[in-house]
């Protein structure tokens, strides 16, 4: 099938042989199988078909409305005043009107005829009375008016399309076809216009028109009562929103976002002006989660306003312009945090903070892309969660426009440096590659950003950057999940002068605890201003670059300014797999975006429901099944690598072959594991990267983003510039090193030895899920290591076959197996009871449990009713939409 036939996005991936600079920017770099030529030659045969069929179509609607408008016309000028002579041509005039301090200037545009006698007290079609027509309340009549000439000018209101606000005329030219105009000047007063006053925007109940979707993150702490409370369903993840798990029934922490929008009372004709225009907070965080029914949420379909983002009426409004001075990050209650399911009409953000997520929401209602929704969030994250990600990591995005029904891989990955040699790290401690100066990797970030940015990006590049520079201005608050990592990184953050000073007491040389106002770098609020006027690309040919070249530099690093300046990310197509009756799309490796696919293929065929989780017995079934199908997957996860170096084309196609799931599903055992991790197919194994970041986006016209962001371990390498203030990477430790086994005796992956210009595996899987018709369903993203595939694995299986709501996926407690080391990690909680761990045990499973974050997702599910998006509660993260 041709959905599923994976040459084609594996021919984009380029190797390192026989490669131009302009081929790795981007470009097909293989040519495609002749399958899938075929496929192509077929594909524009019927859209030949579909365009001509439209153009027929649009033929015969031209020629039925010319055929309507002439009989209508006919009709109009057949009912003109018989007192009257006929218009000609020459007879019919547009009169521009010159304002004296005793008149008012009127627009006449409109079609005339004259009058020798106007008769009196007459009021001709146009000068109806509007009550008189209450299906058109915004327009405003014309009327007769007296003009210091021999001939009174006389409008009729069926050809005019002029506009006339009672206090700010203003003019519009009407399409009158087939009139030739004469300018005449004429002066006239404003009190012999005899004309019914217009009615103001807010004095007719029409004008508001019930466009407003409720959006609100549904909960029971709105203090603005916006709309009614929505009853608790609980229906199919596709057709329903639902409350979460154990953790969601009883807290009232509210975390308010300051946004600006329209407030309650708007309409569609126009935004307020900005004294008018209402403030808000943003209902983020609240303790009680109610779930909802599709029915009820199309009935609150009319609500005045989404208590999320605060002040939005559901209409996208290209021209609204948000004030970034209101954007302030907020304290959150880690003790009482529980994550909320977000309910939204057209578009939706979701990230590791609520006010990130709110500035990804003000750039779509700008009329920003997705693309420039998830860069502007990304750099705020960067800021605000800057032990997660940043400018000086790398990122792998997945980008899906509706319009093509076709989605883009994004590769800014790091790379390492020319200077470094396999010879070099032979020597070279574990601990030096995970923390200090060896460790750092060529930063991909922003250079992924600018190759996004330039080829789906709406606005300005600037325009991206600038509600970051209010949150750098404002500062942030210390979060229970960075707080846990900088009490990881403790030892190195105190060797660093730039990050010792943001983030420890001067006077008790402590770490400033959970919910602490801190204040970023100076140094990184003034990178942050030389890339909004500089752009992304000066990062790494420009100022920014020698500045960034001189504190890798000072810091004993081995990249240097050349190594920036050859720097590329790559733009390649997708890599596809059918799963169902929709299409996965997952980034090519580096990613590990194939290994997710081939899990879920795996599982496909049990065709799971909601009856394999009801009750301890079917849940220890379906936990076995999926984690000897997590082992499958990881088996061949270390077989991938750079794809420029390693040609893994071949083992892709087979990753997301249906027939591979099928044949691996019938290996599966219900009752025991197999004997030996080597009968799962495993030779090597690889390292782990714990500082990431996830982020997705659905933008109004259907297309969507996720995106994976890192810097690999917690706050990177340790180490900040002194000019720049950036937090570099530790991305080097993410490489294998020939000749070193691990802690576990295994043999690392050739393919991932270290080779200069080389980037390294991850486990990073931003995935898009679509139906047949083009439409996304699902959007996932998460962080966390390896554990990032069994996550997204977990949360998209309950979401597609368990009945789950997304944030009921999310919520779900978490296991993982990666194969090596051969043990069935569970999150710690009263999920997992003694009772299911011994069936577990009994199967063969050795199951150990661990008390750390372990893994944060990042979902948006659409259907036919509503977008519903969920931030994972375990990193305090937000949603916003509208």
């Amino acid at each position: 099938m041709g959905l599923s036939n994976n040459d084609d996005a594996m021919n984009k991936i380029p190797l390192k042989s026989g490669v131009d600079d302009e081929e790795k920017n981007g470009g097909e770099f293989i040519h495609d199988t002749a399958t899938a030529e075929e496929a192509r030659r077929e594909l524009r045969r019927v859209k030949l078909l579909n365009l001509m069929k439209k153009l027929t179509i649009g033929i015969i609607c031209f020629i039925g409305i010319a055929l309507i408008s002439y009989v209508i016309i006919s009709l109009c000028f057949s009912e003109w005043p018989k007192s009257g002579t006929m218009p000609t041509a020459a007879s019919i005039t547009k009169t521009n009107t010159t304002t004296t301090p005793e008149t008012t200037s009127t627009t006449r545009t409109t079609t005339t005829t004259t009058s020798e006698t106007p008769p009196p007290n007459t009021t001709s079609l146009g000068q109806s009375n509007p009550t008189n027509y209450p299906n058109l309340p915004q327009t405003l009549s014309s009327s007769t008016s007296t003009i210091e000439s021999t001939n009174t000018i006389q409008t009729t209101a069926n050809l005019s399309a002029t506009l006339t606000d009672s206090t700010t005329p203003t003019t519009i030219s009407p399409i009158t076809p087939l009139i030739t105009t004469t300018t005449s000047t004429s002066t006239t007063n404003a009190r012999d216009i005899d004309i019914n006053p217009p009615i103001p925007p807010s004095a007719s109940p029409l004008l508001s028109l019930p466009t407003t979707f409720n959006s609100s993150l549904l909960s029971d702490d709105n203090s603005n009562n916006n709309g009614p409370e929505v009853a608790s369903t609980s229906t199919s993840p596709f057709n329903s929103s639902s409350s979460n798990g154990s953790d969601s029934s009883s807290n009232n922490q509210t975390l308010s976002a300051s946004i600006l929008g329209v407030g309650a009372g708007a309409t569609t004709t126009a935004l307020p002006p900005a004294s008018q225009q209402s403030t808000t907070g943003a209902s983020v965080a609240s303790g009680t989660t109610t779930e909802a029914s599709p029915a009820v949420e199309k009935a609150a379909a009319n609500d005045d306003k989404d208590a999320d983002d605060g002040a939005d009426d559901g209409k996208v409004m290209m021209s609204e312009v948000t004030d970034n001075s209101l954007l302030k990050d907020e304290p959150i209650d880690a003790k009482n945090f529980t994550s909320k399911l977000g309910v939204y009409e057209k578009a939706a953000v979701c990230s590791d903070k609520p006010v990130c997520s709110q500035i990804g929401s003000n750039i779509l209602k700008e009329g920003g892309s997705a693309v420039d929704s998830a860069i502007a969030a990304l750099l705020c994250n960067g800021i605000v969660t800057m032990h997660s990600m940043g400018i000086g990591g790398g990122m792998l995005m997945n980008v899906y426009i509706k319009e093509d029904k076709q989605a883009y891989s994004v590769d800014g990955r790091e790379v390492a440096p020319f200077a470094v040699t396999e010879d070099k790290f032979n020597n070279v401690d574990n601990h030096d590659l995970l923390h200090g100066p060896l460790s750092i990797a060529v930063p991909g970030e922003l250079m992924g950003y600018h190759r996004a940015h330039e080829k789906f990006g709406k606005l300005p590049w600037k325009k991206l950057v600038e509600p970051s520079l209010q949150i750098c201005k404002d500062g942030f608050y210390v979060t229970k999940h960075q707080y846990n990592a900088l009490a990881y990184k403790d030892k190195h953050m105190r060797n660093n002068t730039i990050l010792k000073k943001m983030f420890y007491n001067e006077t008790t040389n402590t770490i400033h605890p959970i919910g602490t106002h801190i204040k970023p770098a100076e140094e990184l609020c003034n990178t942050y201003k030389l890339l909004a006027e500089n752009g992304p690309y000066d990062f790494y040919n420009g100022t920014l670059a020698r500045l960034v070249a001189e504190d890798l530099r000072d810091l004993g690093s081995l990249v240097d300014f050349a190594d920036l300046e050859i720097y590329r990310a790559d733009l390649v197509s997708s890599v596809t797999m059918q799963l169902g009756n929709d299409i996965l799309y997952a980034n090519p490796p580096i990613s590990s975006g194939t290994v997710v696919a081939n899990i879920l293929s795996i599982l496909e065929g049990y065709n799971f429901s909601s009856i394999d989780i009801k009750d301890t017995k079917h849940e220890a079934v379906t936990i076995h099944r999926i984690t000897e199908a997590m082992k499958f997957g990881f088996a061949k996860r270390w077989e991938l690598g750079d794809a420029r170096f390693n040609d893994v084309r071949d083992l892709v196609s087979r990753l997301t072959n249906p027939e591979t799931g099928n044949e691996l599903r019938n290996k599966i055992n219900d009752s025991h594991v197999l004997e030996s991790i080597a009968e799962y197919g495993a030779q090597f194994t690889g390292e782990d990267d714990v500082g990431t970041s996830a982020l997705v986006v659905i933008a109004p016209n259907g297309d969507a983003v996720s995106v994976t962001s890192s810097v690999n371990d917690y706050f990177g390498s340790g180490l900040a510039g002194k000019r720049t203030g950036i937090i570099f990477n530790s991305a080097m430790n993410d490489f294998s090193l020939p000749g070193k086994s691990n802690l576990f005796a295994l043999p690392p992956s050739p393919t991932n030895f270290i080779d200069a210009q080389k980037r390294p595996l991850s486990s990073m899987s931003p995935m898009i899920l679509a139906d047949r018709e083009g439409d996304v369903k699902m959007v996932v993203s998460a962080a966390g290591g390896s554990k990032i595939i069994s996550a997204l694995v977990e949360v998209m299986a309950g979401v597609l076959w368990m009945n789950e709501d997304i944030k009921k996926a999310i919520d779900r407690p978490r296991y993982h197996h990666q194969l090596s080391p051969n043990v069935l990690e569970y999150e710690k909680s009263g999920h997992f009871t003694e009772e299911l761990l011994k069936l577990l045990t009994e199967r063969g499973q050795l199951v150990k449990p661990f008390n750390y974050t372990g893994s944060v997702v990042c979902g948006i599910v659409k259907n036919a009713t509503a977008i519903y998006a969920n931030a994972d509660y375990r990193k305090q993260g937000g949603v916003v939409g509208y």
